[in-house]
C-alpha cells in the first residue's frame, strides 16, 4: 500500500460533494424496497477513503447533531481536510490518516458506511477488510455504500487503460506521465485503421472523455498499479460471505428495464429468474462498467414491491419549469410541462395539474407529500381527496423512476426565502473568496458567479438586509439597492445556499 499512499500524497484526489452517497438519498432508496433506516439528522456516518473531506465535511456543516468519521490513507488530503474543519469550527466530524486494515473497530455502530471510489483500486485483502468493517460496524438499519468497476463494460475501458499504461511504463514524474497518456490515447484514437469499428469508437469516445477530465482522476482512474473490475454476481458472493445482504443500486432506475423493449424484458425474466440473476443480465445488456450498491445487514426484512403508498411518507421536489399561462383546472384536458433538462411530460387529471407548478415555485426545496397533496388539492377545490391521493401518489412515483422526481426523507438543511439577518452556508461563504468551486446544501458541486462571491461572505447572520445592500451596493440609493439584494438572495435560493 505504500506506493498508493506515495501516489495519493503527491498527487491528492479532489473531493468533492457526492449527492449519490448522501445519507439521507440512502435512506430514501431503503424505504422504497420497505428498509427502515436511521434518520440523517441523528446519524453515525463513516466514510472509508475519505480523501481531503470534500463529501464528508458539506455533511457535517449540515447535520449538527450527527456524527462523522473518514479515514484515508494519505496524510497528505487528511492534514487539508482536518485544516478545513478547524477553519469551520465543525466539532462532529474527525478526519484520520490511517491504512483501512488497522481501523479501529471499537469505535462503534454507523448507521451510515460510504466506501466510494476505493474497493476497485486496492488490494484483495484490503476490498475484504472494507466489507469484513461493514459488517461488523454497520448497525442494525445500517446502509453500506461501495462503487466498484463491472464487467463486462470494464473490460473494454481495460483495453484503453492498458494501453496507457504500456506507454507510460517508463516515466515516473506523474503529471509527465498523464501528458504522454493523453497523448498515447489520442493518437490511437486517430490512427486506428478502422475507425467505424467497434474498437474506433471507443477509442474516439474514450478520448473525448478522458479531454474533459482532470489530470488528477486520470492518473489514479487509468494509470494506477492496481484497477480490479468484478462482475456483479462476484461482489455479491463476496457480500453474503462477509455476512451482508444486496439492498439494491444508489440510482433505483439502473435496476428496471429503462430502455428495453416489453418482449426484451419478457424474456429477461424467463431466463434470468431472481434479482441476482437479472442485475447480472442487465449488467451485459447495458455493458455496464460500474456500479454503487448499498448493502445492508443479512436477514433484515426487505420488500423491494415498489408502491405508491411508500411515496406518501416520503418529500417531493422536481425541477419543473414554471408555466407563464394558467393551467386549466377545471378540466381533464391534457397540459404539457416541461422540466429543465428539457423533457416534458403530459398531464390531464386535475390534481396531477395542479401540484406540478406547486413543485415548480418550491424548487429545489422537497416539501411533504401530504402537504402537496392538501396544496393541490385545495387548488381544485377538494377536501377529502383519497382517489386524489392515489394519482398523485402513482404519478410522482412514475416521474421519479423516470428521472423527473426527486424523494426525500429529511427535511432539506436550506430555505428559499432568507430571514431578516440573511445567512448563506458555512461552505459558500468559505469558498467564496477562494474561487468559483463550492457546494451547496443539496450536497452537489457547484460553480460561483463573481457577483455571487462578492455577496456570499457578507451573509453570515449578524448583518442586516439594509446593512448588507449598503456594503455590496453602496453608490445605489436604498430602494435599489435593497430591490438588487432580494434578487440575488432569490437567485441564492435557488441554489440551495441560504439556511434559517
Amino acid at each position: 500500500m505504500t506506493a498508493l499512499r506515495t501516489s495519493y500524497d503527491e498527487f491528492p484526489y479532489q473531493s468533492v460533494p457526492l449527492r449519490q452517497t448522501h445519507p439521507d438519498h440512502l435512506a430514501t432508496v431503503a424505504s422504497l424496497f420497505g428498509f427502515d433506516a436511521a434518520d440523517v439528522e441523528r446519524a453515525r456516518v463513516l466514510e472509508i477513503g475519505c480523501g481531503s473531506g470534500g463529501n464528508l465535511i458539506p455533511l457535517a456543516a449540515s447535520y449538527p447533531d450527527s456524527t462523522f468519521v473518514g479515514v484515508d490513507l494519505s496524510a497528505v488530503q487528511i492534514a487539508h481536510g482536518v485544516a478545513e474543519i478547524e477553519a469551520l469550527g465543525l466539532r462532529n466530524i474527525r478526519l484520520q490518516a490511517m491504512d483501512v486494515m488497522a481501523f479501529d473497530e471499537a469505535q462503534g455502530a454507523f448507521d451510515y458506511i460510504i466506501a466510494h471510489g476505493i474497493y476497485s483500486w486496492v488490494p484483495a485483502p484490503v476490498q475484504d477488510r472494507i466489507l469484513a468493517l461493514c459488517a461488523s460496524l454497520l448497525a442494525a438499519n445500517g446502509i453500506a455504500f461501495v462503487s466498484y468497476n463491472t464487467l463486462p463494460g470494464w473490460r473494454m475501458l481495460s483495453t484503453v487503460r492498458e494501453a496507457m499504461l504500456y506507454h507510460t511504463r517508463d516515466v515516473e514524474d506523474a503529471r509527465a506521465r498523464v501528458a504522454k497518456a493523453r497523448a498515447t490515447l489520442d493518437f490511437l484514437a486517430e490512427a486506428v485503421p478502422d475507425r467505424d469499428s467497434a474498437y474506433g469508437r471507443l477509442l474516439r469516445l474514450a478520448a473525448e472523455h478522458i479531454r474533459q477530465k482532470p489530470d488528477y482522476y486520470v492518473l489514479h482512474e487509468y494509470l494506477e498499479e492496481r484497477n480490479e473490475a468484478v462482475y456483479f454476481e462476484q461482489f455479491v458472493e463476496r457480500v453474503v460471505a462477509r455476512g451482508l445482504r444486496y439492498l439494491g443500486d444508489s440510482d433505483i432506475r439502473t435496476m428496471l428495464p429503462i430502455g428495453l423493449p416489453p418482449k426484451t424484458d419478457a424474456t429477461l425474466n424467463r431466463i434470468a429468474p431472481g434479482l441476482m440473476r437479472r442485475e447480472q443480465f442487465l449488467d451485459f445488456l447495458k455493458s455496464r462498467s460500474f456500479r454503487q450498491s448499498l448493502l445492508i445487514r443479512a436477514g433484515a426484512a426487505l420488500d423491494r414491491k415498489l408502491s405508491q403508498a411508500r411515496v406518501m411518507a416520503l418529500r417531493i421536489a422536481a425541477p419543473v419549469q414554471r408555466n407563464e399561462t394558467p393551467v386549466d383546472l377545471a378540466s381533464d384536458r391534457a397540459e404539457t410541462f416541461r422540466f429543465a433538462d428539457g423533457r416534458s411530460v403530459e398531464a390531464s387529471t386535475r390534481i396531477v395539474k395542479s401540484a406540478l407548478p406547486i413543485l415548480a415555485a418550491q424548487w429545489p426545496l422537497a416539501i411533504p407529500f401530504d402537504q402537496l397533496l392538501q396544496q393541490a388539492a385545495e387548488k381544485i377545490g377538494v377536501h377529502d381527496a383519497p382517489a386524489e391521493r392515489d394519482v398523485l401518489a402513482a404519478e410522482i412515483l412514475r416521474l421519479h423512476l423516470g428521472g423527473l422526481a426527486e424523494l426525500n426523507r429529511a427535511a432539506p438543511p436550506f430555505v428559499l426565502v432568507s430571514g431578516p439577518r440573511p445567512q448563506a452556508s458555512a461552505i459558500a461563504r468559505r469558498d467564496a473568496p477562494r474561487g468559483a468551486a463550492s457546494a451547496n446544501l443539496r450536497h452537489e458541486p457547484i460553480v460561483l458567479r463573481d457577483d455571487e462571491r462578492a455577496l456570499l461572505p457578507l451573509l453570515d447572520g449578524t448583518r442586516t438586509r439594509e446593512q448588507i445592500a449598503a456594503s455590496r451596493w453602496p453608490a445605489l440609493p436604498e430602494a435599489e439597492r435593497l430591490a438588487a439584494l432580494d434578487a440575488a438572495l432569490a437567485l441564492l435560493g435557488r441554489q440551495a445556499l441560504l439556511v434559517l
